[in-house]
């Protein structure tokens, strides 16, 4: 077999060997690179017909009691500035998205003791009475099945964990000794029993890093089956062990994220806003590389005696320039709440003829005025 046949192979049999893997991955070849880059762009345009979703993330805490070494949030960091969001502020941030045409919210923090299941129980229930059309998600680490099964009951829909490394010897060099690699994928598959729409995925481009450990991931991926999948850049950061390292390198998250899309056609692919530190287009580049959802952060709004409007205006700017660019390239930006293709209780969105999406005479601002 050619080695620009290993795109055919993977398309087919969504299988390769662990050196073809690795050949995909590292490959100077002109020919196999475009091929992958190919192939994952007609995955996305046969299934998706290049619509891209929109996410918006609130960290709504940064407390956190874990040490992951490469985590900013880490308990050891004296550096980073402790806040977690009141209700009426995660309400804000959650109407200020919604007015702008966001269906889709994911909470963000640390494992924070503070929020128990009866305090995130409480959030969720008031949100789901707030945007009764919105899918809910979470991403506060790891919890035991009861905690889940409270929190999926209360409203949530997502949950995004990931692995961050199928590897337990690579895991070891970037967790303290009380986190073990099988918890990891025991939650997952605990979320995704209990009716989860889960994501997960690993981190991309972190210290000690091989391209053994990559393929594991890939495989380790296939058997989690997860409805979504999000790599996670690797960028040093102050307050870890990690600070001096180099970042992840653009090139190797983008063809993983190629590999991906053609090794799970219909998942949603996520392309997180991290990835900008890396490339100011990083998030484009993704979707051009099989992505098909973007996350952008959101902020709460100023107090109300305020007049400042700088949340309001930072989300609307972003939207609009992200619907620019996506559709300078040929790609739609789709409002809705972009559940996965993959999950069994999905939300039918609109077609594509109902939905009020922005167009050159109509504002982002004007599609979420509307609503």
């Amino acid at each position: 077999m050619g080695i620009v046949d290993l795109v055919d192979k993977l398309k087919e049999y969504s299988v390769l060997t662990d050196e073809e893997y690795k050949a995909l991955l590292q490959t100077e070849d002109p020919l196999l690179r475009d091929k992958l880059f190919r192939g994952a762009q007609e995955a996305m345009n046969y299934v998706f017909h290049r619509r891209v979703y929109f996410q918006g993330v609130l960290e709504f805490s940064n407390h956190c009691p874990q040490n992951c070494l490469y985590c900013p949030r880490r308990e050891e960091n004296g550096e980073l500035h402790r806040f977690r969001l009141n209700w009426e502020q995660i309400r804000g941030a959650c109407a200020l998205g919604y007015e702008l045409g966001i269906r889709s919210f994911m909470l963000e923090g640390g494992e924070d003791h503070y929020y128990t299941d009866m305090i995130l129980c409480n959030i969720l229930t008031n949100l789901k009475q707030e945007f009764p059309d919105c899918a809910l998600g979470l991403s506060v680490g790891e919890r035991t099945k009861k905690s889940y099964h409270r929190l999926h009951q209360a409203g949530a829909q997502r949950y995004f964990l990931s692995f961050v490394t199928s590897a337990p010897l690579h895991f070891s060099r970037l967790h303290p000794p009380t986190h073990s690699l099988s918890t990891k994928i025991d939650c997952v598959n605990d979320l995704k029993d209990l009716g989860y729409e889960t994501d997960t995925g690993f981190l991309v481009g972190a210290p000690y890093e091989q391209v053994d450990y990559l393929v594991k991931d890939l495989t380790l991926l296939q058997e989690l089956a997860p409805h979504n999948i999000t790599l996670t850049p690797f960028l040093p950061e102050d307050g870890t062990p990690f600070r001096q390292e180099r970042r992840m390198a653009l090139e190797e998250y983008l063809r993983l994220t190629a590999i991906l899309r053609i090794l799970f056609p219909r998942a949603n692919i996520v392309a997180p806003w991290a990835i900008r530190r890396i490339h100011a287009h990083g998030q484009i580049l993704s979707v051009q590389s099989g992505a098909n959802v973007l996350r952008m952060p959101m902020l709460p709004p100023a107090d109300p005696d305020s007049l400042n409007q700088d949340a309001r205006k930072k989300l609307l700017h972003t939207i609009e320039v992200m619907y620019r660019y996506l559709k300078h390239y040929g790609y739609e930006m789709t409002l809705g709440r972009g559940d996965s293709m993959l999950y069994p209780n999905r939300v039918e969105d609109m077609e594509p003829e109902e939905k009020q999406e922005p167009g050159e005479e109509q504002s982002v601002q004007g599609a979420g005025e509307r609503e």
